[in-house]
């Protein structure tokens, strides 16, 4: 009896599926089965070749090839070509005869992964891949002798898709349950050794953020120029080469033998001085290494300022940005799509971001249109078909750094501008560690061995990267008083009120906006608060060593220290209070308040006087932050009109403030 098999895959807009087959069970198909087209209907690969190419079915456009390829080298013979034939119908079954959910691009190579390794082991053991799938003995010395924790934690859930598959599609039988369950429990485990993304302590992410920035304006200030030279040499393959590559060009194009300007010759000024600034010889190949090295910080200013994902910003269309109006106030989102937690398949997306990160977009947008102007194209803004114009195209279509990918229409993809590609950049946004750095950690968590981890020495440059981004955005641009750098709160302070505005707790603007996105940042920032909040308390009031006073800072002096001095409550508890709800902590200019809900005082009261006039039982008051309001008022009073109403009001806030520095003093 035959049965048809159809192709499990999630197909973008315009793409024409691959052959579906009709068959007999555990029958593979011929090798000239077509399993992928391009948008045109013509065949790109087929059964029987070493390597599928599906990037035509990527969501984004990206570059995405099976190799069934598993050896290292030496040519291929008769033993490796029967492997090949079985991890390539293992991928076919996964692909044409599972039930359920197709399984997306990026997991089929995780899986291909496996079962390139699992090949190599038989040809090894001289064995074919079903007789390890099938024995105990050596299906556990595979794993034992060539799997990584990752690799035990993919095998774990490969073999049951292989198991459902059953022996009539298979061919033959998986190994028992037993196996199976010990083999996750061993990925289980190491899924639990992983250690969370550390957050940037606060110097470090200060300086990181003020580097990115610095690298945007070093570009703005250079941008015309460069993209100028860009153009130039991207639509002539002789403009800018040296005077031997000119002529070889010109030779092998039947040209005209004259010359045109070498890369020197063309430059500006300003130009040459800015490669020289970024150490970069006055080339076209270290030309497009500098668009993909500013591509790549624009990137992570983006990221820095929404708290996207690596892949989010990759795939961002060229037209993300939006304007829009909540209460009278214009704020910026960028739209783009995500594949988290959606079994590889892209889903529209938002974020909320800053004038910074709006910026960061412009200059990709320049960057990119300089590109597309190359071929002619402009990128148009339309529903469909949004990721055939990325906002990070790739550099490498214009060829200056050698070989450049085929265009496909006006399709393009994106560039590879990975910081791990970067080293330049890498060690201009890496700052050394301090001892200050690890003990701000050891404050957000106590139980972390940090100094006994290698990449937390100091002395050694901070292993940034990417996804730390997202934590530390959450974890500290709220405001809560943890950031206490000026630098950095300066930096954060305008982003923090839009993410309060679209994504604080019980926002029906942030509902909206999140949507069904059950990984959205802005849920990532609702979860934070509590702990940011937690940490802010710990540090400003538990672990101060500052003189405290008010009513809340004097129940903690009498009630929470002992006879000695030492707080009798750990950081676990405090942070479970604060995600219950039994407490707050908002920072105010002179210090912090502890009220559950909102406060009492009239808004517009910013200094909060009339809690140091009653003493207010939430009040945790810093003598040296109250010091700096005194000097900041007393300076403003001078300032004002001693016949006005303004002058009087401010005045006898000046005095409020000063009587309690008098109190406070007198009781040490």
């Amino acid at each position: 009896m035959s049965v048809v098999f159809e192709p499990q895959l999630d197909y973008p807009v315009g793409a024409i599926c691959p052959d579906i087959y009709e068959s007999s069970p555990g029958t593979p198909p011929p090798d000239d089965f077509v399993v992928s087209r391009s948008r045109d209907g013509s065949v790109v690969s087929t059964y029987g070749q070493m390597a599928w190419d599906l990037s035509i079915y990527h969501p984004e456009g990206k570059s995405n090839i099976l190799n069934f390829c598993y050896w290292d080298s030496g040519e291929e013979n008769p033993t490796r070509k029967q492997l090949t034939y079985e991890i390539r119908f293992l991928i076919f079954l996964l692909i044409w005869a599972r039930d359920g959910a197709p399984l997306s691009l990026g997991t089929l190579q995780n899986y291909l992964s496996i079962l390139r390794a699992l090949a190599k082991f038989a040809e090894d053991m001289s064995r074919q891949i079903r007789e390890i799938l099938i024995d105990d003995k050596h299906l556990w010395l595979f794993i034992e002798t060539r799997c990584s924790g990752w690799a035990i934690e993919t095998f774990g859930s490969l073999l049951p898709l292989l198991v459902r598959l059953g022996n009539e599609r298979l061919g033959f039988d998986i190994v028992g349950d037993k196996q199976l369950k010990a083999i996750r429990s061993l990925g289980q485990q190491y899924r639990t050794t992983l250690k969370q993304h550390a957050p940037i302590p606060t110097r470090i992410y200060s300086q990181i953020i003020a580097q990115l920035l610095k690298e945007l304006a070093e570009w703005e200030e250079v941008s015309d120029d460069v993209l100028s030279v860009l153009q130039a040499c991207g639509t002539d393959p002789r403009m800018g080469r040296s005077v031997e590559v000119q002529a070889a060009i010109s030779k092998r194009k039947g040209l005209g033998k004259n010359l045109l300007p070498t890369f020197s010759q063309l430059a500006s000024t300003k130009c040459l001085n800015y490669f020289d600034i970024k150490s970069r010889e006055p080339a076209v190949k270290d030309l497009s290494a500098l668009i993909s090295e500013i591509q790549t910080a624009i990137k992570l200013t983006i990221q820095t300022f929404t708290g996207m994902r690596d892949d989010e910003a990759l795939s961002l269309p060229y037209h993300c940005l939006e304007e829009t109006v909540v209460n009278g106030k214009s704020h910026y989102i960028v739209l783009g799509r995500t594949t988290k937690l959606n079994n590889g398949k892209a889903k529209r997306t938002r974020w909320v971001t800053n004038q910074d990160s709006y910026r960061a977009i412009k200059l990709a947008q320049q960057i990119a249109d300089t590109i597309f102007g190359v071929f002619g194209v402009t990128a148009k803004k339309t529903a469909a078909r949004i990721a055939d114009h990325p906002l990070f195209v790739s550099v490498s279509y214009l060829g200056l750094a050698g070989g450049k990918p085929k265009l496909k229409g006006d399709q393009f993809s994106i560039g590879f501008i990975y910081l791990e590609r970067m080293s330049s950049l890498r060690k201009r946004l890496e700052p050394i560690i301090e001892d200050a750095d690890i003990r701000e950690l050891e404050h957000i968590d106590p139980h972390r061995a940090w100094r006994s981890e290698d990449r937390f020495q100091i002395g050694k440059p901070w292993l940034f990267t990417s996804h730390q981004l997202r934590r530390s955005l959450a974890l500290y641009a709220q405001r809560s008083g943890y950031v206490s750098l000026p630098s950095l709160r300066r930096q954060l302070q305008h982003l923090t009120i839009e993410m309060s505005r679209y994504y604080a707790k019980g926002s029906a603007s942030a509902k909206n906006f999140i949507g069904e996105d059950k990984d959205h940042f802005g849920l990532e920032w609702q979860r934070a608060q509590p702990e940011s909040a937690a940490l802010s308390y710990v540090l400003n009031v538990l672990l101060s060593n500052d003189i405290l006073f008010g009513g809340h800072a004097n129940w903690v002096e009498h009630i929470l220290k002992d006879s000695k001095g030492v707080i009798l409550v750990d950081r676990e508890t405090t942070l479970r209070r604060f995600k219950k709800g039994e407490i707050s902590y908002k920072e105010t200019p002179f210090g912090g308040c502890t009220k559950v809900g909102e406060c009492e005082q009239p808004a517009l009261n910013w200094l909060h006087v009339d809690c140091l006039k009653s003493n207010c039982r939430n009040l945790v008051g810093n003598l040296t932050k109250l010091e700096r309001v005194i000097a900041a008022q007393d300076k403003m009073v001078k300032a004002l009109d001693q016949g006005t109403i303004e002058y009087r009001i401010e005045k006898a806030d000046l005095e409020v403030l000063v009587a309690t520095r008098e109190a406070v003093l007198k009781t040490q």
